[in-house]
């Protein structure tokens, strides 16, 4: 949450919720979604055909579990 968002939520009497944690899984679901369109941006200009994506795979398994902890605690 920004700053902006703070003030306003707090002006509306509007409960804040801080979640530890989620911007560091936020930053790496961003870095897997980078990875994956400069794949797919080699893909289509026939650089690399048919590229490993295991690795990608098990990234995105981990961020999800990641989350999926994160909100089983903020429910």
């Amino acid at each position: 949450m920004n700053f902006t968002e703070f003030v306003t939520r707090s002006a509306l009497n509007k409960k804040i919720t801080v979640v530890d944690g989620l911007p560091k899984i936020l930053k790496e679901v961003k870095a897997i979604g980078r990875n994956l369109n400069q794949l797919t941006t080699l893909c289509n200009m026939g650089k690399i055909i048919c590229p490993e994506l295991s690795e990608l795979k098990e990234q995105y398994s981990n961020a999800v579990v990641m989350l999926d902890k994160i909100a089983r605690r903020c429910s």
